[in-house]
């Protein structure tokens, strides 16, 4: 534990482990930093919401697991809301469900990935403006296909 912020233990007590996770532990990250992430990310879908479609690699999913990786989505930018309200922060959050995303690849209005980190970096985005979400349901509502890394939906 002699990495993590001593704020941080402080706060959680007996849950140090709080302290390696995001949404505990960004609110002690006094840095400014600019985050690339998937609001469907493809590990956490396997390893964390564990839906079965997406550990047996079996597509359509079944209506009852399509819910719940929409409500994952929902959780995941309840938890990035602290993230939005620092002003000094920037944001890339695809809809495509990916892990390593390609980000290059990866356009929101009209300027890819790399462009909204270097217009965020530079100072030129900056609060609400620097912050970049895909409202749009998995894999962009079905236009984002695989040439974009995206794992299938539903």
């Amino acid at each position: 534990v002699g990495a993590l912020k001593q704020e941080c233990l402080d706060t959680y007590g007996d849950k140090p482990h709080y302290c390696f996770m995001s949404p505990h532990m960004q609110q002690f990250v006094k840095v400014p930093y600019f985050m690339f992430n998937s609001k469907f990310d493809a590990w956490q879908m396997n390893n964390i919401l564990r839906a079965p479609c997406y550990v047996a690699g079996k597509h359509p999913c079944p209506q009852e697991e399509q819910d719940a990786v929409l409500q994952f989505g929902k959780d995941f930018l309840a938890q990035f809301a602290p993230v939005q309200a620092e002003s000094q922060n920037g944001a890339m959050i695809t809809s495509c469900i990916c892990h390593g995303c390609n980000w290059a690849a990866t356009v929101l209005e009209n300027r890819t990935s790399y462009q909204h980190y270097a217009a965020w970096h530079a100072g030129k985005d900056t609060g609400a403006a620097a912050i970049h979400i895909d409202s749009r349901g998995p894999n962009g509502d079905g236009a984002l296909d695989k040439g974009f890394g995206c794992f299938p939906f539903p």
